[in-house]
């Protein structure tokens, strides 16, 4: 009898391990990597360096920022599409990479919504129509006229082809009905300094890289690209009020995981990260830097991301913008 209660006793020790090897580990219980697929210091690498930090501190969790710049976002994109779906590598997805790039390019490495699932928008920011002092325009329809009256004379500077500020005078010029003449550069300062030098006249640029020079003086604002007004510069009217009824033009920053990662794992993320970003303390950095906080829940960031892929393949066929 003795012998058949040891046995017994064995038995459910031999059983209870068993079971709790087969439990899966707790999520994280290792370090989660998250790519940045363009250089370390823009806008998507700020709003992603203040989640995760604020993450890795309210709940213990490791967290590192990669860069894996080059080809348009493509080389980081496409490590992660490539990456093991357990939720320890993540990518920091801007609309340029995850809405606008599929127009642009017709053969990338991935599919992006075969690939990737949408954890949550991180925030979005307005870009701004802006002049030079010296051209003749005060506001949005003086703007329209003037490029009305000069037709070709006018050209508008982006920080480079295809980016949501380029599409931005894409549409503005398609809404208008007026003619300008688009002039890339690599990055939003020199594209700045031209409009500065008086080398182009409009600039069209992310908000929070213009505001220094707006407050300054140097450059004059007509517009932005947002449905409300923004705080950073309230008393700069959008394009709706400005004259252009619903012109809405955002760049957005979002973070994404590989496509076949737990469902749990992907809700978890999304619930944590939407805490953080309701955080005051997180929002007012945020909004320091013009940046909108957007939590979202899955379903919702996944109609969003539909809708503005739908949207810019619309405008870049229209526009029949092209890059080589």
């Amino acid at each position: 009898m003795r012998l058949l209660l040891k046995l017994s006793a064995l038995m459910v020790v031999l059983c209870c391990a068993t079971l709790s090897h087969a439990q899966p580990a707790a999520y994280p219980n290792k370090t989660i990597t998250v790519i940045s697929p363009f250089a370390l210091g823009g806008t998507s690498d700020f709003a992603g360096r203040l989640v995760t930090m604020k993450l890795a501190e309210t709940l213990g969790w490791r967290i590192v920022l990669e860069a894996k710049p080059g080809a348009n976002g493509q080389i980081g994109t496409d490590y992660v599409a490539k990456s093991a779906p357990d939720g320890y590598t993540l990518v920091l997805g801007p609309s340029s990479t995850h809405a606008i790039n599929p127009a642009l390019f017709k053969n990338l490495p991935y599919d992006l919504q075969r690939d990737f699932v949408g954890i949550t928008m991180l925030g979005a920011t307005a870009n701004i129509i802006a002049v030079n002092p010296v051209t003749p325009a005060n506001n949005l329809r003086e703007l329209i006229a003037y490029a009305k009256a000069n037709p070709g004379k006018l050209a508008f500077s982006s920080p480079g082809a295809g980016t949501s500020v380029h599409l931005t005078g894409e549409v503005l010029k398609d809404m208008a009905g007026i003619d300008l003449l688009h002039v890339p550069y690599k990055g939003s300062g020199p594209s700045m300094a031209a409009v500065l030098g008086g080398e182009v006249q409009v600039l069209v640029e992310n908000i929070s890289a213009a505001v220094p020079n707006v407050k300054a003086g140097r450059l004059r604002p007509i517009a932005v690209t947002s449905l409300k007004r923004q705080p950073a510069l309230p008393d700069v009217p959008t394009m709706d009020e400005a004259g252009l009824p619903g012109f809405e033009m955002l760049a957005w920053f979002s973070l994404f995981a590989p496509a076949a990662t737990p469902k749990d794992i992907v809700q978890r993320l999304n619930t944590e990260v939407n805490k953080v970003l309701n955080m005051p303390e997180i929002r007012e950095q945020m909004q320091s830097r013009a940046l909108d906080p957007r939590p979202m829940t899955l379903e919702q960031f996944s109609t969003v991301w539909k809708r503005d892929m739908d949207k810019y393949a619309a405008i870049v066929k229209k526009a029949k913008i092209t890059i080589e």
